[in-house]
């Protein structure tokens, strides 16, 4: 059973409120009552998204990224061109400008084949496929999470016929978390679950049994805020046989910009480290914000 929640000194009302709700949910769908829930989570859930639904046009394009390690290089477009007995004709079909694929084949683009036993991830159950697709490139690139020089798939996703969504997505910034109402921090919880980075595959199972229920309600998809890109947006679909991959192209990781800020009262002093803008180090040096010092002498004295 879940334990009394403690309240934080600094915790609104309606931030608490969602917190039990959420931890009651949590522990109900973990250690109660794994298949049917009723929970007032999913009632108010209900509600939410059918004030809160979109819909995606036919053509609207999107973004999916996959990490092109030992295993997909069998379904790369110049592998196979390069591999087959008539090399001239399908490097030639490769280089064509009628080829939108330039990297992994389109059928390695989007969701694995039936016959692949597919892993269980943040919204499907195991074997079961959904199409996971971002609304920009720059944020598909974040959610393959690849190391510098990583060689990245990146490709095109077509809508052919219009999708349905639950839109959830809410800003999951927490500066100005005094000021959310109540349904803003459920949410957040919520959209935490699907996009939270984690390598605990128990830690789907909250996820995966949101995402049924939503499917369940009607809708084709799921749209949330990405936790590893700034302003980003992902998209689960299950009714992923609206769309289609229609482009590829390889993309190789040269860099990462890091931008952070020190936590309150944790910066107070000169020589302070205060900032970090794209990868650059911000001190407090006279009140001012200014480069790294080109010494540790020049810190200390200054």
């Amino acid at each position: 059973m879940m334990k009394d929640l403690i309240r934080y000194s600094d915790e609104t009302d309606e931030q608490f409120n969602a917190r039990k709700i959420w931890y009651s949910f949590c522990n109900s769908v973990l250690y109660e009552n794994r298949f049917f829930v009723n929970h007032e989570l999913l009632d108010w859930l209900k509600n939410y998204c059918i004030k809160n639904t979109i819909e995606l046009k036919e053509g609207s394009l999107f973004f999916r990224a996959r990490i092109i390690d030992d295993k997909a290089k069998k379904d790369h477009m110049l592998y196979n061109s390069v591999g087959a007995p008539d090399v001239e004709i399908r490097m030639k079909q490769y280089c064509s400008k009628k080829n939108t694929f330039r990297g992994l084949t389109k059928e390695a683009s989007f969701v694995p084949p039936e016959n692949v036993q597919v892993k269980e991830g943040r919204a499907n159950p195991k074997y079961i496929r959904y199409l996971y697709m971002s609304e920009d490139p720059i944020t598909a690139l974040f959610e393959v999470r690849p190391f510098l020089y990583n060689a990245v798939n990146l490709a095109g996703i077509m809508v052919n016929k219009r999708i349905k969504i639950a839109n959830i997505a809410v800003d999951i910034d927490c500066i100005n978390y005094k000021d959310k109402s109540i349904n803003e921090h459920l949410l957040s919880h919520i959209q935490g679950a699907f996009s939270k980075p984690t390598n605990n595959t128990e830690d789907y199972i909250v996820s995966q049994i949101i995402a049924e229920y939503i499917k369940k309600l009607g809708y084709d998809g799921i749209r949330y805020r990405s936790s590893l890109h700034r302003e980003g947006v992902n998209y689960t679909v299950f009714s992923f046989e609206k769309c289609e991959a229609v482009s590829s192209q390889d993309f190789r990781i040269e860099n990462f910009k890091i931008t952070a800020r020190a936590a309150i009262g944790s910066a107070e002093f000169t020589g302070d480290l205060r900032y970090v803008v794209d990868n650059e180090p911000k001190y407090t040096r006279d009140g001012k914000l200014k480069e790294y010092p080109k010494n540790i002498k020049e810190l200390n004295n200054d």
